[in-house]
């Protein structure tokens, strides 16, 4: 059995006592240097394999016809939380099991998402594109103490998004489709978006919940929302994006890859995609991911998706 691991972050994920315990399964194959699949010999060998990946090898796209390209692939171990950056219904149909990892950026996230909603809320973007000049008229924020937070999920980093929207003063509400939480109040989706101040969709990206957010459901956003988000495959994001910038709602913050405040017009920050880039969740990842590797070159597959 091979452990092929293709990741341009191997010593950010993976310690040396990782490392070593790798070692452990056999024969381990690092890529590091992001390069076509097909000119990466050891994919193309007899042997039977896994393949663990980290999407940014990839540009966030693994098809069909990738998964086929390779011989004898026996489990696919992702880096990340996400998967709809992968064709997992072809995996199935050739008896892949594909296992993610889950829980290791909740922190991490959830404060990079209340920072951009501080941000936001004190017109930081504006401030930025004003020179940093001083106007306090123009540059007045808003307060968050008793605003009214909507969360579209009610997953790990959604409750722990609530959490700290909570510790602000702030009212917490949710619409999920299965999580429950007594501490906050449970409503329809339709409400969520139509009434509150800050909304944050906390849903995973796959191809179920790309149909939730229509543009009709994000047009009943008051003027005076905020949208804040680290996923925006999920809806529309040019839509929103355009709602912000013509002032149809107060402010829209998003990462992207190398994103900047400066590309964009209105109270609207785009920041690089580093939300889960802190050291506590990179030593997590690591942790999470070597012990995904080797449950599945013992035909376990605990976090399985497919």
């Amino acid at each position: 059995m091979e452990v092929i691991i293709l990741t341009p972050n191997r010593e950010g994920v993976f310690s040396k006592e990782l490392e070593q315990r790798l070692s452990q399964l056999g024969h381990i194959v690092f890529k590091t240097e992001v390069t076509p699949l097909s000119a990466i010999p050891e994919l193309k060998s007899a042997s039977d394999k896994i393949l663990a990946l980290d999407p940014d090898f990839v540009n966030w796209s693994f098809t069909k016809d990738d998964i086929a390209s390779i011989e004898n692939l026996r489990a696919i171990c992702l880096q990340t939380t996400s998967f709809g950056w992968i064709d997992t219904g072809y995996a199935t149909e050739r008896g892949i099991p594909v296992v993610n990892l889950r829980g290791f950026s909740t922190e991490a996230v959830a404060e990079f998402s209340l920072m951009m909603t501080l941000m936001l809320a004190r017109k930081i973007p504006v401030v930025i594109h004003d020179g940093f000049k001083q106007d306090f008229v123009r540059h007045q924020g808003t307060e968050l103490r008793g605003k009214t937070v909507g969360i579209v999920g009610l997953g790990s980093i959604g409750k722990r998004y609530a959490e700290l929207c909570s510790g602000l003063g702030m009212k917490v509400m949710y619409w999920s489709r299965s999580s429950e939480d007594t501490r906050y109040e449970s409503v329809e989706l339709r409400h969520l978006i139509s009434s509150a101040d800050v909304i944050f969709p906390a849903l995973a990206d796959n191809d179920e919940t790309k149909r939730i957010m229509t543009n009709e459901l994000l047009a009943q956003m008051k003027p005076n929302a905020l949208f804040v988000s680290i996923a925006h495959k999920l809806y529309d994001h040019d839509f929103v994006l355009n709602l912000a910038e013509q002032g149809k709602i107060a402010g829209y913050a998003f990462e992207e890859e190398n994103g900047n405040p400066a590309d964009h017009k209105g109270n609207v920050l785009a920041l690089p995609a580093l939300a889960w880039a802190t050291d506590g969740s990179m030593q997590k990842n690591g942790e999470l991911w070597t012990e995904a590797i080797t449950d599945a070159a013992q035909g376990k597959y605990q976090t399985k998706i497919n």
